[in-house]
């Protein structure tokens, strides 16, 4: 849920960072092979090129906030599993940019690709200051 909403009801551009890519990506495409990662992945997209409808939701939770600029968690479901978002485990972590109508999603994980000793937020902000300085940096920064 955002605790800050969106200033507009405009459909927003989404992209999968190059890290999001290289990293849990893969499981998930090797895991479901074939139209189930593709279905979902469709649905990730746009699921949230509407993100306005889904931000007073559980299956948001925003992390950081500044400005026009929003670090959150999606839950999302893998098609034909018959488990609900939240209770998936599956996650991504978003950048928004409400100025740029732009989101991009830093990483793609499930709850098991996680650090056992390390709380999720805890991971997912840490590996936002690591590997996406610049994003970070501009939400820091943002006035």
């Amino acid at each position: 849920m955002f605790t800050n909403h969106l200033p507009d009801n405009e459909d927003y551009q989404v992209v999968f960072s190059e890290y999001a890519k290289r990293h849990f990506l893969k499981d998930f495409v090797k895991k479901y092979r074939g139209k189930r990662w593709e279905v979902t992945q469709e649905s990730i997209k746009q699921n949230l090129r509407r993100i306005r409808a889904l931000q007073d939701t559980q299956q948001v939770n925003e992390l950081r906030w500044s400005g026009k600029l929003w670090l959150f968690k999606y839950d999302f479901a893998v098609a034909q599993t018959n488990i609900s978002p939240k209770a998936s485990g599956n996650r991504c972590l978003v950048f928004l940019d409400a100025t740029r109508h732009l989101q991009t999603i830093l990483l793609i994980h499930h709850k098991s690709h996680l650090p056992k000793k390390k709380g999720e937020t805890a991971y997912l902000l840490q590996t936002a200051k690591e590997q996406f300085s610049g994003f970070w940096e501009k939400l820091k920064n943002q006035k």
